[in-house]
């Protein structure tokens, strides 16, 4: 047998017993035995078993990544890319054949695993990840999608939902398909990101205007207010100089603002805190609830995102069950917002429910095991994702 074909056997026959019972049950003699090979011979080309696991998801990846580009063929724009991304991993979730759904029980298999962000096989998931990456960055470019995004939150939020239609659909057996869930998910999705057509010149002139300001905040904070220049802040903005003086009569008049608009802001978001009869409200509280819950039971959120969120075994299991009844107040909630006119009548509560927790569980594995952010940034990911979401239901963007 020759070695590159010994090779693509064992990791063949890996990837199809690890996604069958998983890594702690799966052994190097079954592996070996399916491959046709001994035990030893494994051992020439993997360190151990998860070395085996990590190097299986590598050699699928890559001919995901091959297969993507090619779906992509005579596609134009950004928004119907991803539609076309979106539709293939819900397809790739329900198609039996081959080894799409190989592919996905390996894939969470190691993002339950830090230890694979440290292996170079977790390269080629980033490689995956760029091109959602690339498609939200195009589409900012063009003008089809929100110039305000945070990229990586949005990469983030859009993979944990398909990751959680692939749990709903292979471990949880809630669904027996993921793709009738299609124009469901575009709906959320795009509702999150895209841009509202306005071509009102007060409407142009208002997100000028705050863009200077949130460019002032930025070097304002970075260099002072006496180190920094209008020309800095004209750059951050993506302005002219001149512009700015459209809307602010001098440097200090620039800094008051920011404080002005703030504050105004802040009266606003603190009197609907106090307005508990809007949904909009309630969905904003029981999404900072949730995320205090979890922040708060450290110990207990590691041992749930390494052990248990991933682990296809807890879907058959009455834990299961509590977990999905703490998620029915997110429901409840979004039955009011509709009955009322406050959330859009077509949005589906098991879908969002998966956007919901497959958002702040990809946050939280990259805040986690990739790379622990700064408590200013997280707070901003944290309240952006939060906006998205509210975004993602409203009846009238707000």
């Amino acid at each position: 047998m020759a070695e590159n074909n010994k090779q693509e056997k064992i990791l063949q026959a890996a990837s199809e017993i690890i996604a069958e019972k998983g890594l702690r049950e799966s052994t190097i003699t079954e592996i070996a035995s399916r491959a046709g090979v001994v035990d030893s011979i494994i051992y020439h080309y993997f360190k151990n078993k998860e070395d085996l696991l990590f190097c299986a998801l590598d050699a699928h990846l890559k001919a995901s990544i091959q297969a993507i580009q090619f779906q992509f063929q005579g596609i134009i724009g950004a928004a119907a890319k991803m539609g076309k991304m979106i539709w293939y991993h819900l397809h790739s979730n329900d198609n039996n054949q081959g080894n799409e759904r190989i592919v996905k029980q390996l894939l969470l298999e190691c993002r339950a695993n830090k230890n694979f962000y440290q292996h170079e096989s977790y390269n080629s998931l980033k490689e995956y990840a760029s091109v959602l990456t690339g498609l939200l960055k195009e589409g900012v470019a063009e003008g089809a999608f929100r110039s305000d995004l945070d990229i990586a939150v949005t990469r983030d939020m859009v993979f944990g939902l398909l990751d959680e239609e692939s749990l709903s659909c292979l471990a949880a057996r809630e669904l027996t398909a993921t793709l009738p869930d299609f124009e469901d998910i575009m709906s959320l999705v795009l509702a999150m990101i895209k841009k509202e057509p306005d071509n009102s010149a007060s409407a142009r002139k208002d997100d000028k205007a705050k863009a200077v300001l949130s460019a002032a905040t930025t070097i304002f904070s970075k260099k002072g207010f006496n180190g920094a220049t209008m020309l800095e802040i004209g750059n951050e903005a993506n302005v002219a100089e001149g512009t700015i003086y459209e809307y602010f009569i001098n440097k200090q008049d620039l800094l008051l603002s920011i404080a002005k608009e703030r504050f105004e802001q802040f009266k606003e978001d603190l009197d609907q805190t106090f307005k508990m009869d809007d949904p909009l409200t309630k969905l904003k509280r029981l999404i900072w609830n949730h995320f205090l819950i979890f922040f708060t039971n450290h110990e207990f959120l590691t041992l749930f995102l390494q052990d248990i969120k991933l682990n296809k075994h807890f879907y058959r299991t009455d834990s299961y069950l509590y977990f999905i009844n703490y998620y029915s107040k997110l429901s409840e909630v979004l039955g009011e917002g509709k009955r009322t006119g406050v959330f859009r009548q077509r949005v589906n509560n098991r879908v969002f429910r998966n956007l919901f927790i497959g958002s702040f569980t990809h946050l939280l594995l990259r805040w986690l095991f990739i790379s622990t952010p700064v408590p200013l940034t997280f707070m901003k990911e944290f309240t952006h994702a939060t906006d998205m979401l509210c975004r993602a239901v409203v009846a009238k963007a707000e």
